[in-house]
């Protein structure tokens, strides 16, 4: 049999290319991902935004408000509190929190004394925070009150130099909260000899006057560890303004279909219009990457409105919506269908909602959710994207291919999950268990390239040596490419079958049976 010739990575994203072009949503949407106020850090756009409107809602956390103006302040004087204790360039600040307003100013104001955030979950044990602080040895730690007493322990074991402070719910509740507030937030647990809003606020709120570039280390997330135990991937500030630029860029583009299918517009002032009302739901936990970038990134880039729960609840979600116009809301799907099949729905009005994206975790998109979900809002849901921890996430758009659900209709058809294509400059290929590229519709590994792409796992050499070949993370995950270049995501390499000599993910033949228990497993989606 003749050997079909190898696919060089030129032809092959050159072949992607042209199908993009065909396929691309609107005219007016930039084949360069934009930044507003040009590429910098992230804080500087903050800095940027309290200057020229100081009074613009940065979060509204159950009611409190609290200004562009305050957030860049407070983050002034916790930058101050780190360097007034020996905080030296490139220090790391652990921050074991939930969603509350601590996050952001600890956040920014470590990134403006020089040093790296690293986002651990406030839910660990205290075998777990070990493990990570371990990992990653801060100079902080900034915790929520209910993890304070083991993260003190933790912190003694790992090194008596490490400062624990924590925060409380309380420290930004207002009086009075507008929307109901979880059980657990109204408990107070203990919380050392201060608290974390004494302490910012005994330091000075000038700028601490720290020059940080472009190519300093920002943040470090973990991996989910479902290869072995969670890595730690550090991100530098160019890969966190990039990823924040094209969510800026890509996020909105259904809209540029929907408001003018036939005519071109200045996306400059389309983007600068959505952006002066841009309200967005922060309810997914912004210490994950995902949650990270919607609840933060994204509205910082664009000078938007945060509005912030520490706990999911539907009901405080439709209110917030109402109460506040929010624009904007990332959940999973199966958060959706709580709030559609939640008897309150129809007395709150979701109507100022124009984008909603979710994430296929216990339920999928599908096109019965869609249509339900156009019913209570009037807006098209959709999925988010494909992205890694690696990658800083959202290396895909899938904003403006939902017509006709066509995305959906791709996505029965093909299998896996419909990602859309890959935002400008982020490459995505498909290969063998030998490293070569496979043609499109075929299944294979997904490796990835991105400016936003860390360079290793801090301290795992080997594992560093195992994923990262000649600029590309060799991810573990089955993907594939349609004959009109979308990329779908199919599932973890260590989790697929093979049925007949073809990779199928577990998920598909059960569902295949589901539907047809005496249907042969061949002519299922893999």
């Amino acid at each position: 049999m003749r050997r079909q010739r190898r696919l060089s990575e030129e032809d092959y994203f050159n072949a992607l290319q042209c199908r993009w072009d065909k396929i691309w949503p609107h005219p007016s949407l930039p084949r360069e991902p934009v930044y507003p106020l040009g590429v910098r850090p992230l804080f500087e756009y903050l800095d940027v935004y309290a200057s020229e409107n100081p009074g613009r809602d940065y979060i509204i956390y159950y009611g409190r408000r609290i200004s562009y103006k305050e957030v860049s302040e407070l983050s002034n004087r916790f930058a101050n509190l780190l360097l007034s204790s020996g905080f030296q360039r490139g220090d790391k600040v652990a921050l074991v929190l939930a969603n509350c307003p601590q996050y952001y100013i600890a956040f920014f104001g470590t990134h403006k004394a020089g040093g790296v955030v690293v986002s651990l979950n406030p839910m660990l044990k205290e075998v777990e925070l070990k493990y990570f602080f371990q990992e990653v040895k801060p100079k902080f730690a900034i915790v929520i009150d209910s993890v304070y007493k083991h993260a003190r322990k933790v912190a003694g074991e790992v090194s008596p130099e490490v400062k624990v402070i924590s925060a409380a719910f309380d420290e930004f509740l207002p009086e009075e909260p507008e929307v109901p507030l979880h059980p657990s937030m109204r408990k107070t647990a203990e919380i050392g000899e201060q608290k974390f809003v004494d302490l910012v606020m005994d330091c000075s709120p000038s700028p601490p006057g720290v020059e940080v570039e472009l190519e300093d280390y920002a943040t470090i997330f973990f991996t989910s560890g479902t290869t072995g135990l969670p890595k730690a991937a550090p991100h530098k500030h160019k890969g966190v303004v990039y990823t924040s630029a094209c969510l800026w860029t890509y996020s909105n583009a259904h809209i540029l279909v929907e408001e003018y299918p036939d005519r071109e517009v200045n996306f400059e002032e389309f983007s600068s219009r959505l952006a002066r009302d841009e309200v967005v739901l922060a309810v997914m936990p912004i210490f994950w990457v995902a949650g990270h970038d919607v609840g933060i990134l994204a509205p910082t880039i664009a000078g938007a409105c945060v509005v912030l729960m520490s706990r999911w609840d539907p009901l405080g979600a439709m209110m917030a919506i109402e109460k506040y116009k929010v624009t904007t809301t990332y959940l999973t799907f199966n958060m959706y269908w709580e709030i559609i099949e939640s008897p309150e729905v129809r007395k709150y009005d979701l109507r100022s909602l124009r984008t909603c994206t979710g994430s296929s975790f216990v339920k999928g998109l599908t096109r019965e959710l869609r249509r339900k979900w156009r019913e209570v809002s009037g807006t098209i849901l959709r999925e988010a994207a494909y992205g890694l921890t690696e990658t800083h996430t959202f290396d895909t758009f899938t904003a403006g291919f939902h017509k006709n659900d066509m995305d959906i209709e791709k996505m029965e058809r093909h299998g896996g999950v419909f990602c859309g294509i890959p935002v400008p400059h982020t490459y995505i290929k498909i290969i063998d268990e030998n490293g070569e590229i496979l043609p499109l519709e075929e299944k294979g590994e997904v490796a990835i390239k991105s400016p936003s792409l860390i360079t290793e796992y801090l301290g795992s050499p080997e594992a560093t040596k195992k994923s990262f070949l000649d600029g590309w993370l060799l991810t573990g995950d089955v993907g594939m490419y349609d004959e009109d270049g979308f990329f779908y995501f199919v599932g973890r390499k260590k989790y697929m079958l093979k049925v007949s000599g073809i990779s199928v993910s577990p998920q598909y033949i059960e569902l295949d049976a589901t539907a047809s228990s005496d249907r042969d497993c061949r002519s299922n989606r893999g």
